[in-house]
């Protein structure tokens, strides 16, 4: 079990942001990311260019949608840790992390709950890494279904 005095250097402000990411992933995959983001508890918002639009069905419609604006799903865990999805590729799930969000064991204990949840609910492997270094893992999922 992962414990915050072990690892709250890793969320130290550096400048860079932290990766959360699934890997292998299909248009499947990604659908059920998007069922999973809206059923959730969790606070929303889908932004086309500068406009919030309602969160689209699937991959393929925030792809249609890309052809003319960026689009970003912002996903709230807390009232502190704000996620940003920019469906950058189909084959896996990238979300940024500010390590400033990070503040507590509370949150810290937010963001392992979110991540074994997503875990469960994609039959995948999460991982949370530095910025852009998807090698130098700080934490990973315990999900059995990997």
């Amino acid at each position: 079990m992962y414990e915050w005095n072990d690892l709250k250097e890793e969320f130290e402000v550096d400048g860079s942001l932290r990766d959360i990411y699934i890997e292998n992933i299909t248009v499947n995959k990604w659908n059920q990311f998007l069922d999973y983001a809206k059923s959730s508890e969790y606070k929303l918002e889908f932004t086309h260019g500068d406009q919030s639009i309602e969160i689209p069905q699937t991959l393929k419609s925030i792809k249609e949608l890309q052809e003319t604006e960026p689009t970003t799903l912002f996903i709230w865990l807390n009232e502190n840790i704000q996620l940003h999805c920019h469906f950058f590729i189909e084959t896996e799930i990238e979300l940024d992390l500010s390590p400033y969000d990070i503040r507590s064991e509370k949150d810290f204990r937010v963001l392992l709950a979110f991540i074994e949840d997503l875990a469960q609910a994609l039959e995948n492997r999460v991982i949370v890494t530095h910025e852009g270094m998807q090698e130098q893992v700080i934490l990973s999922s315990d999900s059995k279904l990997v």
